[in-house]
């Protein structure tokens, strides 16, 4: 019975931990599932073409991404003939692609992605499955690929009304096809699409030859990628698809990791000191304190072991039922699936290993300090709650946090969110570390009021006695209570500056903007009366600086550069650049203007970016009149255009916000329960004490009961200040890139609401092993 019991109550002190680690392990192992998964695909168009030519690169973009420019039509035709010198290459075939949608559907994504050239499906093996091929302009082959909206209810011989960067258009439907999009004739595809930038070569023999030697026939006329290296041809849009998800699982990886050290450090903690006698006992026998760290350690390390092994699969399991909703949620690309990643389960499992010795190695330490005379002592009061390394780490933390919130406003605007989160977790480390130092002086302050009930007294010494039991309870707290603070009230914060922001981006009191499309058609632009900007990239050169630039189209505008790409450039207002467009055609111009107020780094003449970039979309029309009706395209006041953009944004962010929530509050509620369950437990002859002083069992509860909700309070009172200290550092970095002031919102409700949860939690976790006591029961 005796040794059942102490196997019993061992179970009990590491059964938080084994969870929290198990917990952490599952997360990690089902996000880096998810994100390995997530890597870029070739594209499904190309299957049937193993070989692949990309247009050269010129540098990196803003994304740090290759930045691709296109072929002329002189160049596409001197490349074709150069790879047919090799006779194991059968055909050439660029694939031009351009806008499309079916006229009344939603865009589902892809629409910029939809048009092609008849040739260009060989690429992807497609074949007829009734009519002909396209023979002139206006006739087009339609994919019917189940569950497609394109090709739905259309037969060879009738005709669809599509809208195109030129606005609605009838087509002839020659045939229709098994793969997806629209394929018109090759002329009519070359000359809609903006540019080309990718061919498909089909080929004969073994592919790494052929493609090593296309290489060599091509030079730096073009990239050959063969097998899964065409990968790098995925569309933008799809990698930023990704990226969006990808930004999703680091973050719940990040959190994961924190908060399991979190728990594992609170739990050991907290453990080492109820096993302070034990110690003592094995100091006593003989017991180096280099022995009781390595028993600490072996322990630690058995319970990360068993928990990782059972957390890697359970993620692993879980990650292939997270790609659908990530799918429908547009944070993964249209057919994603979860596959088996060996390195994520691995991984995870190693991860969870070190995160668990890390959280230990603290209490390892503090208990190898454990005097042989700490066997003899039965006090429960506790020797010293902050020792000189807690001192130090948490006042480091707190150095470290607020210098990186000073430091925000100055930083990149990329980084900004990374820091603002950096330095919230310092901080809400630091709370953790330094909590024992503010434990006294608040419930002096708190249980003053009860200072002279048999319950305040016993409530205000039993706390004051067992700091460190209380500063473990509030721990948790802290941290959930902090980042639900910091994370709403940036939320709140970002969302009133973007309103701002887009606000003051729209002069006009009624706009044009897309209605189901990915933007404005030029008939629909040129229907009305107003001012519009026209999008495209262009390469810039000036001397021997090359840069890739985000430019616009304005109804005559003179050529202009911001201060900041004239100074990348090395121009000024006189200067002639050259400019490589969309289609790859190269033109030199004059810099007429440098305008820190200009709508893009480059401003160029609308009708010139029109030429060059047939299928560009106008984002949206600032009316001076009247709006006309255009299909694809609706009225909007500026106010509820600029909501319309915050709101598209603020679905994401709010997603990425309750999940990151989410789990967070699933790490505090394991890290009460355990902690207040173990505390609670090791307290049995005090509550035997109690009974045997005339307390009734609802004197207990009570007593356990205020001190789970005073340990409650005292974390959420710290994890709020922390919560909006750092609040004020993301503001303040706000309001510097922006120029304007911007209101701290402080999210009461949310914090009141996470608040009360823990303390729900507290309860229950204090109240069950009271009940469970059957000598209380009496």
């Amino acid at each position: 019975m005796i040794a059942w019991a102490m196997v019993r109550h061992r179970f009990a002190s590491f059964a938080g931990t084994f969870v929290a680690i198990a917990l952490g392990v599952a997360v990690v192992a089902g996000s880096v599932t998810l994100y390995l998964s997530s890597r870029p695909q070739p594209p499904e168009r190309y299957r049937a073409s193993p070989v692949m030519v990309q247009a050269p690169s010129v540098g990196t973009n803003n994304y740090g991404e290759p930045e691709i420019r296109s072929w002329t039509p002189a160049e596409l035709t001197t490349i074709s003939a150069t790879l047919r010198q090799d006779p194991r290459i059968t055909a050439a075939i660029p694939d031009p692609f351009f806008y499309v949608q079916r006229q009344g559907s939603e865009d589902p994504g892809s629409a910029q992605l939809d048009g092609h050239s008849w040739s260009s499906a060989a690429l992807g093996g497609y074949r007829l499955t009734a009519g002909a091929a396209p023979a002139k302009k206006g006739e087009v082959v339609v994919g019917t690929l189940p569950g497609s909206t394109t090709g739905a209810e259309v037969t060879p011989g009738g005709t669809i009304r599509v809208l195109t960067s030129i606005g609605p258009e009838t087509w002839t439907v020659s045939g229709t096809t098994d793969g997806p999009g629209y394929y018109v004739t090759g002329g009519d595809a070359l000359a809609r699409a903006s540019g080309v930038r990718a061919m498909g070569l089909l080929v004969q023999g073994d592919q790494a030859q052929v493609a090593g030697a296309a290489q060599t026939l091509l030079g730096a006329s073009g990239t050959v990628r063969a097998g899964p290296d065409r990968a790098a041809l995925e569309p933008a849009a799809v990698t930023r698809i990704r990226w969006l998800g990808g930004q999703l699982l680091i973050a719940m990886v990040t959190l994961g990791t924190f908060a399991t050290v979190f728990v594992v450090a609170s739990t050991c903690a907290l453990t080492a000191a109820q096993r302070r006698r034990e110690l003592g006992l094995l100091r006593a026998g003989g017991a180096t304190p280099g022995q009781v760290r390595r028993m600490m350690y072996a322990e630690t390390a058995l319970i990360a072991l068993l928990a990782g092994l059972t957390g890697a699969p359970l993620g692993a399991a879980l990650a292939p039922l997270l790609a659908g909703p990530m799918t429908d949620l547009g944070l993964e690309p249209a057919g994603f699936e979860a596959t088996w990643q060996p390195l994520a389960a691995g991984g995870a499992v190693l991860l969870g290993l070190v995160v668990a010795l890390a959280g230990v190695a603290v209490a390892a330490r503090r208990a190898s300090r454990v005097p042989p005379l700490a066997a003899l002592r039965d006090a429960a009061a506790e020797t010293r709650s902050m020792t000189p390394s807690r001192w130090i780490l948490g006042l480091l933390s707190v150095a470290l946090g607020a210098a990186l919130l000073v430091a925000m406003p100055s930083m990149d605007t990329n980084v900004k969110t990374t820091a603002g989160m950096g330095a919230a977790m310092l901080l809400l480390t630091a709370g953790a570390l330094l909590a024992p130092v503010v434990i006294g002086p608040l419930v002096r302050l708190v249980t003053g009021p009860w200072r002279g009930s048999a319950t305040g007294m016993v409530v205000r010494e039993g706390t004051l006695t067992g700091v460190r039991r209380v500063a473990s309870t509030a721990a948790p707290v802290l941290v959930t209570v902090g980042m639900t603070v910091l994370l709403t009230g940036m939320v709140a914060t970002i969302d009133e500056a973007s309103g701002i922001d887009e606000a003051a981006k729209i002069p006009a009191g009624t706009v044009l903007a897309p209605h189901g499309t990915p933007g404005l058609s030029e008939a629909a632009v040129r229907a009305q009366t107003g001012s519009s900007r026209l999008g495209t990239r262009v390469l810039v050169e000036h001397g021997t600086a090359v840069t890739g630039e985000d430019a616009t189209g304005v109804d005559g505008a003179p050529v202009t550069l911001t201060p900041e790409a004239a100074k990348r450039l090395g121009a000024s207002a006189g200067s002639p650049i050259s400019l490589r467009l969309a289609d790859g055609t190269v033109t030199s111009v004059e810099v007429l203007k440098v305008d820190a107020h200009a709508a893009a780094p480059v401003v160029l003449p609308r009708e010139l970016v029109r030429r060059h970039d047939p299928d560009a979309l106008t984002g949206v029309v600032m009316l001076s009149g009247e709006p006309r009706a255009a299909a694809g395209a609706r009225a909007l006041t500026a106010g509820d255009y600029a909501r319309e953009l915050v709101a598209e944004e603020g679905d994401l962010v709010d997603l990425f916000l309750w999940v990151l929530i989410g789990l967070t509050a699933g790490y505090t509620a394991i890290a009460v329960s355990n902690t207040l369950l173990m505390a609670t437990a090791a307290r049995r002859p005090e509550f035997r004490a109690l009974r045997l002083a005339g307390a009734g069992l609802g004197h207990v509860l009570r007593v356990t009961t205020a001190e789970a909700l005073l340990a409650t309070f005292v974390g959420a009172l710290l994890g709020g200040a922390v919560g909006g200290f750092s609040l004020t550092g993301v503001r303040a970095a706000v309001e510097q890139e922006l120029g304007v002031q911007v209101a701290l919102h402080l999210p009461w409700s949310a914090a009141i609401g996470v608040t009360a949860l823990c303390a729900l939690l507290a309860v229950i976790a204090t109240a069950v092993p009271v009940l469970r006591r059957t000598e209380l029961a009496r």
